[in-house]
This record gives structure tokens, sequence and C-alpha cells, in this order.
């Protein structure tokens, strides 16, 4: 996994070990030349800092840190590391803004595959078999996102409701029993509504399974299943939620991929037997 990307996803980090990783993010050519003493000096972090976030990386010490930093600069021109929320400059041209979101993509889909153990997955998947009802409570832009879920669902005959307001939301929710899996969509899970929701369901015993971001307060919640998306965007200052939202896609995708092969045969013969019968023309 690359340094760059890793540094991107550390959580419970201090104040000055922060500070010390937007420092490396910012200047990682400055880096690779330093002394522990000159990095602590640029970075305003005390040496100390310095090795406390060597270990949280796994790394021996600074030489190990800048080895890493090395490789990655060494593969930039494969796969240059850039800047989520601004990926693009005012200079840059048509092919330049291509090349720049495909990277956005790539590695946003990478850092949702290492976050996510492929036995989360799996056992996230288990769970919307063994519901008899699904309800996705998701909000904004993520809406679409849950309904091209439920549209994939649907054709293969497993019946999901997205609410889309806040009243229908908070009836669906107060409707919701123990045979009810609800999908809670939120990256930052600090709405007041969010948190109303899954209290209803809570008390009404459904099984919550929560997409959000590794340093959501959600995640202290008590719930069946989670998934994470890999925090790589400013939640405010950026351009557009480009990885926010290709990494909410891949993780619906990849739920939906995972309960069709639960039962491949049955499932595609069931969608096209549905395709052929609203089309007799196909064969």
């Amino acid at each position: 996994m690359s340094l760059l990307i890793k540094l991107k996803n550390l959580d419970k980090l201090t104040t000055s070990e922060e500070v010390l990783v937007q420092y490396i993010l910012e200047f990682p050519r400055k880096v690779i030349h330093f002394s522990p003493k000159e990095l602590a000096e640029h970075s305003y972090v005390s040496i100390s800092t310095i090795y406390r976030l060597i270990n949280k990386l796994n790394l021996d010490g600074l030489n190990d840190l800048k080895l890493a930093l090395v490789n990655d600069l060494n593969e930039q021109t494969n796969e240059p590391i850039i800047n989520m929320d601004y990926p693009i400059s005012a200079e840059d041209n048509q092919y330049a803004m291509t090349q720049k979101l495909k990277t956005v993509y790539e590695q946003t889909v990478q850092s949702t595959i290492e976050i996510n153990p492929i036995e989360t997955m799996a056992a996230n998947s288990e769970l919307l078999k063994n519901a008899d009802f699904i309800d996705i409570y998701a909000s904004s832009a993520n809406v679409y996102f849950a309904q091209n879920f439920q549209f994939q669902m649907q054709e293969i005959g497993k019946r999901i409701a997205v609410p889309i307001d806040d009243y229908m939301q908070n009836l669906s929710a107060c409707n919701s029993t123990p045979e009810h899996l609800a999908i809670v969509v939120s990256y930052e899970g600090r709405g007041t509504s969010v948190k109303k929701i899954i209290e209803i369901l809570q008390k009404n015993g459904s099984k919550i399974l929560l997409i959000t971001s590794k340093n959501s307060p959600l995640l202290k919640e008590n719930v069946s299943g989670i998934l994470l998306f890999p925090s790589l965007e400013n939640h405010y200052n950026k351009i557009s939620s480009f990885s926010t939202r290709s990494s909410l896609m891949y993780i619906f995708d990849s739920l939906y991929l995972s309960y069709f092969n639960q039962d491949y045969e049955k499932n595609l013969a069931y969608k096209l037997e549905n395709y052929q019968k609203m089309n007799p023309d196909l064969i």
C-alpha cells in the first residue's frame, strides 16, 4: 500500500501527529532528505512525535519512512499521488483532467478495498441475505446511490425501501422490526437526524449496517455491521465529492455482488426471466 495513502487513512492521531502527517503529504520530496532534527524543525513538531508516527506506520525508523516515500515518488509517473480535494489545477487541459480523475477513482477503490476486510464484506452480505426487509437511510446525493442499489437488488427479487425525506425516514424507522435490516449511510455522522433514526432502530431491535467514515462518532453505536469510507477528502473544502461518491458506489456494488453470488444461478435466471417477461422479443 502506498505510504502516502496510508498516511491519509491513519486515525486516532494527536494534534502534533496530524501536523506532521500534513507536512509529509505536502512536502514528501523535502522529507526524504531530512534528518530527524531537520524534519522536526521544518514541521514544527518534536522528534518524539516523529517516532510515534513511525511506530503507528509499523516502520522501523525514519530511514524506512524515507525509503517508502522514495518508492512512492518513483511510481508517480504511473500512479501519481494527487490532492483528492483539488485534483485538478486551473492550468490543466482536458487530457490532464481525464487522467487525474482516473487516478482519483483508482486510488479511492484501492483504499476502500484496503479499509474494508474481505471477511467484513462477507459478514455484511449475510445480513442482507437474512433480512426480510431492508431499508436504506441516506441523505443528499447519497440517496441516488441508494436508489441504484435498490434497483439492482429488485432486479433479482430482493425488495428494498429508500425513504427520502425526514418524515418518511423517521416513519420507516418507527415501523421497523427485528426482521428489518437498516443500511444507514452517513459520512461523518454528526447530524441530529441520523442519530435519532439509529436510536429508534435500536429501540425496535432492527439490525443496522452502518456505512460511515473512520472518524465518525457513529462508530460508537451498537450496530450489526460496519463498512467504511476511506476518508481521503475534506468534508467541505474541496471541488466535489469525487472520492466519497466512488467509494460509496463501490461499497454498494460489492454488497450487490456478494449477495448475488450466494445464489448465482438462481439470481441470474430470475433476472433474465423477468427481462423476457417485460420484453418477449429479447429471445
